[in-house]
């Protein structure tokens, strides 16, 4: 069986890689994406471009700021970022555009954080309704783990909440106890295959994956 998914993933190899997410996000100025589906998002560096935002067709959750340029004066200025948005909403097979009004001062900077003055945009420019909440940390803001305050975020009763993001999967390089039958009883080799499908079938694509590299590394 090993040989076989292999030589089936060698295979699938030859041939152009398909994309499976059907949704891409494109942020307007000034506006960041922290987070995708309660996996943070990889920032730009010297070494690497922006990574391409996208996700699959449903539901998709997003953790967004914006960062706004505050005048201070006729020739100054400074930068302050928004609250952190928790933005939640339904499209398929389009390009959302993330978008956040112009600001230029500390009082439309207030009323933003309050009101949540964003907006999303499909393809043809049409709103998009999305549900909001807040990911809110105190103190020194740099260095956060959004993927932590995520899964707090979504085991809530917020509107924004997607509680399906903290499905919990299974690593398969993890070596887990188990009690082993006595070595005079043979398991019926067709029941085991038949479970083994079943789950295979249950698990998610990321539980699929890991398993997949467990039988190629067998660990």
């Amino acid at each position: 069986m090993k040989k076989s998914i292999t030589c089936l993933l060698a295979t699938c190899a030859l041939y152009p890689a398909v994309s499976f997410a059907d949704i891409e996000i494109k942020p307007s100025n000034g506006v960041g994406i922290l987070a995708i589906n309660g996996k943070a998002v990889e920032t730009k560096t010297f070494f690497s471009d922006l990574p391409e935002l996208k996700a699959k067709n449903g539901t998709t959750q997003i953790v967004v700021e914006y960062t706004a340029e505050i005048t201070e004066s006729a020739d100054d200025y400074v930068l302050e970022d928004s609250d952190t948005f928790v933005l939640t909403f339904k499209a398929a097979d389009t390009t959302v555009r993330v978008q956040a009004p112009e600001i230029s001062n500390r009082y439309d900077l207030k009323s933003f954080n309050r009101n949540a003055d964003w907006r999303l945009l499909d393809d043809r420019g049409n709103p998009l309704s999305f549900t909001w909440g807040k990911l809110e940390k105190e103190g020194f803001q740099l260095g956060r783990d959004y993927e932590k305050e995520l899964e707090e975020f979504n085991s809530t009763d917020t509107q924004a909440a997607v509680k399906s993001l903290n499905t919990e999967t299974h690593s398969f390089n993890k070596s887990v106890p188990t009690s082993q039958p006595p070595s005079n009883v043979h398991p019926d080799q067709k029941m085991v295959g038949q479970m083994l499908e079943y789950w295979y079938e249950q698990a998610s694509d990321e539980t699929k994956n890991n398993f997949k590299n467990w039988l190629e590394t067998g660990q």
